[in-house]
């Protein structure tokens, strides 16, 4: 798995208090809201491949070694389009992303109980 899948994978460490390896690794047995979490960054980082491979189809179609014309002008336009939409569905994961981490953060905190354990007593015959 790369370093990096997202520019929140930082946050989301932060915030579940593990790295991104080991949430995939323990993923059946993170909570829900960590599941949410998890879910929300794996959809981000398919945006983040998705927003890369247009950007990189824009701009082997703009390096043709073709006339500029009406056509040229046409498919990159179209393939701007592509992009944006893809960058568009890209920040709506992010977003969706940092909502899930701030549930995550202001969930009401489970107050814990010491539990003492003592040595059995013992027994003098």
């Amino acid at each position: 798995m790369p370093a990096s899948l997202t520019r929140l994978d930082s946050r989301v460490e932060a915030a579940l208090g593990t790295s991104i390896a080991a949430l995939h690794a323990e993923e059946a047995r993170l909570s829900a809201q960590a599941a949410r979490v998890l879910d929300a960054h794996r959809t981000l980082s398919k945006a983040e491949a998705t927003v890369a491979f247009e950007r990189i189809r824009l701009l082997i179609c703009a390096d043709r070694q073709r006339r500029v014309d009406d056509q040229l002008l046409a498919d990159l336009s179209d393939q701007l389009e592509v992009l944006e939409d893809a960058a568009t569905e890209r920040d709506q994961a992010e977003a969706d992303l940092l909502a899930r981490i701030k549930e995550l953060q202001h969930r009401p905190q489970v107050a814990t109980v010491p539990i003492v354990v003592s040595a059995a007593p013992t027994r003098h015959r």
